[in-house]
């Protein structure tokens, strides 16, 4: 508590005081900066809304209209990932942070969380009810889109520039940023990449204290708040905050001087500025390890997904992609608005900013974009590793770039009148290359050119205007006008990809009546951990069990891991997304070993009513005791089934193909079938199988890879949707065998597809029974799951193997009798424990791979983050108000050592040292400089006579970040080393109390 009063005493009080205005001439200080910061701030996120919201309203989109948002990944991931998360929050979920026993029969849930949820505005979803989950998810949505257009705006009005109107400006760019086209067309539906909308502005933030020596910590924090949000987009915004610095610091940031020496070389300022950059980003990300370790080991142990080849777009569909009204797939969405892309072109043109500047910028910009075509550079921007997606998830990076450059050309003002020129000439060069494409839309030209043809109104009537009153106020209705068009071009945007999405994607039904009903029909049964309740096979989404309770396969992730997947593949479960995505199966077998004691079934009636119904079967507990050691997996899916049961309950006749006029068909050498479809779509049966089983038994069809319709006669069309590489189709139920027991099962393809060899089975449901019923009375006598462990009580004197019915994913820990935990084996791909005859209690547990690991990574940022920002200030700060010998270098008095009378005199002598010093060093600066901090306006546009570039810029820069101007030596009033100069120096930083210097006798 001392410490704490001291530090207020003698450190923020000082500051304080010393920050209020001295008089003319003096600059603002950081309050008066923040308040037009704020309000640009604001602003930009009421832009931002407005248009996102505006467009969704236009089109009729959830929530102010009847269609729904919820397409591809929106639909099938995120709505029952926040559903799910939302449990969690409320204590209701199947399991705790580390295990989620309601997806893949118990996954773990703490990389689904760090990858898609652990932004801080996921914390918002718990504000809503469960039931309208679904608009949590827009308002989260919306709330990242406006707060990244306010952290752009942030930025910007912080960056050099003159003005009234700066706020306003940076308020258009800041809402032209967050709405560019790749939020609206690639961001939209996957709200995580939106953290690194925010992220971008933000890291330029840190790149802009990091050049000016101010505020390390707050960088530092900046870094790992994006990394954590998203490190995925945290690391595209990493890049680009890099090449933000480079121009920086090669045309816009003049050499940095060490405090007490001559003035560093160029180059040496510039590394240590590097330096510096380096440190606050390995500080920030060290502080996010445990996020990073646990999603990299998490995408690590998950299902391999074969990439998709890079094809670089071309320069026609490149340029349409600045338009308003373009939407493709896997090509980067640059939209920006009109004008926010003009102002960008008009830099090259624009005489009001120094050559360098221009060069730097304009190549800095063509590089971004030609690494996003050229492959090598892709694979840096993915870190070695292929989306599995489109290839310019990149492309917010390249939008900012771009908003930054349009507002680098308006920071002195209105460019001149042929720098306008110039950049309308470039605009109608792409307008017209861009409408000449195939791919061109209607929406494209007429956006474009409405844009344009406003612009030119609202220019035309800012060069009419005469006097500087009416003018000022002049500018600031054509400001705000301006601001009302780029939002609506941005809101018909919104609109037109908003529509064309919901055409091209699929949609998934995430509310309503349905979702209602199964989801009161899974609660009602469900009884976990005494047996699982499957929601059943995707109705609604890849991840059901998430959004409507119960427990069951299904569980559609970038996490999904490799062993549960070819587990439940061996098993014959089928999936879709190329593997990512596992279906639930409707099989008595795989149901009664993974404990599952009821399966919903629902479809659409005739009525148009949605019917919900329930399955009960009896099935194995959650821990069973197997006789022997794990057997091995074979190719028939059905023989697989039986090695995990302990029993044989099927029949594999043998099989014929046929065709539709009876004629035998010769199987592969595999032998397996290849089926084609007819040429013309028909409700004929090209193919049929032949086989015999015993009358009554329950006949099922194995073909993963038959895209099509299958049917056993006298019974209903059964579809398989099966397409090598792409999708997996389950083993399903045909129907029941004939009293003959002959089965002829014709085929329709729809695809190109294959029947294996042993395709055909038959089930006698009587050995299934007694197999159920023996696993039953061998399992332990209780069994506790709590959270991310479970305990089971064990027979006396059990042998053998004891198997958890959950996937054997890395993580997990197991003991018997509460011995050192052991990493538990693997039976058929589920947990498997050796038991020893005498061990009575059985514990198995679950730990994140890559938490412990993470956690003391950020423990050692944090250690070095209180020590470089914290004890090392302290030391240095005690050292220089240590008392020394009378005259000797830096012997400062400490305040609190001298009587009140001393200590009043002293207090006035050091703010008189100060005030000389800022005057000298304002005397030091450009007449531009000095006039714009005594309220003038230096004149902007063409260079003055005589003024080189370097001056021009100079003077251009006036207020950086709160930054106190750099490029020349702050001489103060004393020579060169006397001990008072030092002292001058800490006053004019402000990071210092004003000390008191002690002369000599």
């Amino acid at each position: 508590m001392v410490t704490i009063v001291s530090w207020v005493r003698d450190r923020l009080l000082p500051a304080v005081v010393t920050a209020a205005p001295q008089g003319h001439g003096r600059r603002p200080p950081a309050m008066a900066t923040a308040v037009p910061r704020a309000g640009a701030a604001l602003m930009a996120a009421i832009l931002a809304v407005a248009g996102l919201c505006g467009g969704d309203a236009a089109a009729g989109f959830y929530p102010f209209g009847d269609t729904a948002r919820s397409v591809s990944d929106l639909g099938n991931q995120y709505v029952p990932f926040y559903a799910y998360f939302w449990d969690v929050l409320h204590g209701q979920a199947r399991g705790d942070l580390f295990v989620n026993w309601a997806s893949g029969f118990g996954s773990s849930y703490l990389p689904d969380a760090f990858y898609y949820l652990v932004s801080p505005f996921s914390l918002i979803a718990a504000m809503f009810p469960r039931d309208r989950i679904d608009l949590a998810v827009y308002v989260i949505t919306v709330a990242k889109i406006a707060v990244a257009a306010a952290v752009m705006a942030w930025y910007l009005r912080g960056l050099p520039g003159r003005g009234r109107l700066r706020s306003g400006l940076a308020a258009v760019f800041g809402a032209a940023y967050a709405l560019c086209g790749w939020t609206v067309t690639d961001a939209a539906y996957n709200p995580m990449w939106l953290d690194g909308l925010i992220a971008f502005p933000l890291l330029c933030l840190a790149v802009e204290w990091t050049i000016a020596r101010r505020h390390p910590l707050l960088a530092t924090v900046c870094v790992a708040y994006a990394w954590t949000s998203n490190f995925y987009t945290a690391y595209f915004a990493t890049i680009g905050a890099a090449a933000v610095l480079i121009i920086r610091l090669t045309a816009e940031q003049r050499p940095a001087t060490e405090p007490t020496h001559a003035p560093a070389p160029r180059v040496v300022s510039h590394l240590r500025t590097s330096g510096r950059a380096l440190l606050h980003t390995a500080l920030g990300v060290g502080l996010a390890a445990p996020i990073v370790l646990v999603v990299y080991q998490g995408a690590k142990d998950a299902w391999p997904v074969d990439p998709r080849p890079f094809v670089p777009v071309q320069a026609g569909p490149l340029l349409g992609r600045l338009l308003p009204g373009s939407y493709q797939f896997n090509s980067p969405a640059l939209f920006v608005g009109t004008f926010a892309l003009f102002a960008a072109l008009t830099l090259p043109f624009n005489p009001a900013v120094p050559r360098r500047a221009r060069a730097v910028w304009t190549a800095t910009i063509a590089l971004v974009l030609a690494s996003t075509l050229w492959e090598p550079a892709v694979h840096l921007w993915y870190a070695s590793t292929n989306p599995n997606g489109s290839y310019y998830r990149q492309a917010f990076v390249l939008c900012g770039l771009l908003v930054m450059a349009g507002r680098r050309s308006f920071a002195a003002g209105l460019p001149r009148p042929y720098a306008l020129l110039g950049a309308a000439a470039v605009l109608g060069a792409v307008i017209w290359a861009a409408s000449g494409q195939a791919y061109a839309t209607a929406e494209m030209v007429r956006w474009s050119l409405i844009t344009v043809i406003a612009g030119i109104v609202l220019y035309r009537a800012h060069t009419l205007v005469r006097g500087p009153h009416a003018h000022r106020h002049a500018a600031t209705v054509l400001l705000a006008l301006l601001a009302a068009v780029q939002t609506v071009e941005a809101a018909a945007n919104v609109a037109y990809v908003e529509l064309r999405r919901a055409a091209f994607l699929d949609d998934h039904e995430t509310s309503g009546a349905w979702r209602d009903d199964l989801r009161a029909a899974v609660r009602a049964a469900d009884r976990w951990p005494a047996y699982r309740t499957d929601p059943g096979e995707s109705r609604m989404t890849a991840n059901d069990p998430q959004l409507v309770g119960g427990e069951g396969a299904e569980y559609y992730s970038s996490m999904t891991s490799a062993v549960f997947v070819d587990a439940l593949a061996h098993l014959g479960f089928g999936w879709t997304s190329r593997g990512r995505a596992p279906r639930s199966m409707d099989n008595p077998v795989t149901d009664a070993v993974l404990g599952v004691g009821a399966r919903a079934h629902s479809r659409q009636g005739e009525s148009g009513r949605h019917e919900v119904s329930l399955t009960y079967r009896q099935a194995a507990p959650l821990v069973t005791v197997r006789p022997g050691a794990s057997p091995t997996f074979t190719v028939s899916p059905y023989r697989n089934q039986e090695l995990l049961l302990g029993a044989q309950v099927y029949e594999l006749p043998d099989t014929s193909y046929l065709t539709e006029d009876e004629t035998e068909l010769s199987p592969a050498p595999d032998g397996s079938l290849t089926t084609t479809p007819d040429p013309l779509p028909t409700a004929s049966y090209p193919y049929a199988l032949r086989a015999t089983c015993r009358p009554g038994e329950q006949v099922y069809l194995h073909a993963p890879e038959f895209s099509g319709v299958a049917t056993l006669a006298g019974d209903d069309p059964v579809p398989f949707s099966g397409v090598a590489g792409q999708s997996r189709a389950p083993v399903q139920l045909l129907g029941v065998a004939p009293p003959g027991g002959k089965l002829k099962i014709k085929l329709r393809p729809r695809h190109t597809g294959r029947v294996p060899a042993g395709a055909v089975a038959c089930l006698d449901p009587t050995r299934l029974t007694r197999a159920v019923d023996h696993l039953r009375a061998t399992a332990p006598t209780a069994v506790r799951v709590t959270g991310h462990t479970v305990a089971a009580t064990l027979p006396p004197g059990a042998t053998g193997t004891a198997v958890i019915a959950a996937p054997a994913i890395q993580g997990w820990t197991c003991s018997l009798d509460h011995a050192r935990p052991r990493r538990p084996g693997r039976y058929l791909g589920l947990l498997a424990v050796p038991l020893t005859g005498t061990a009575t209690t059985l514990t198995c547990s679950f730990t994140p791979p890559g938490l412990k690991p993470g956690l003391l990574i950020a423990g050692v940022a944090l250690v070095a983050i209180g020590t470089l920002y914290g004890v090392r200030p302290l030391l240095r700060r005690r050292r220089r108000t240590r008392p020394g010998p009378a005259g000797s270098r830096g012997g400062a008095l400490a305040l609190e050592d001298a009587d009140p009378g001393d200590r009043e005199r002293q207090v006035h002598q050091g703010e008189r040292a100060a005030h000389h010093v800022r005057h000298a060093d304002r005397d030091d600066r450009h007449p531009g400089e000095r006039a714009e901090e005594d309220g003038g306006r230096p004149p902007t546009g063409d260079a003055r006579p005589g003024e080189t570039d370097a001056q021009r810029e100079q003077a251009q820069e006036g207020e950086d970040l709160g930054a106190a101007p750099q490029g020349h030596e702050r001489r103060g009033v004393h020579g060169v080393g006397d001990p008072r100069r030092d002292v001058d120096r800490e006053l004019l930083r402000g990071d210092h109390p004003p000390p008191v210097v002690a002369h000599g006798p």
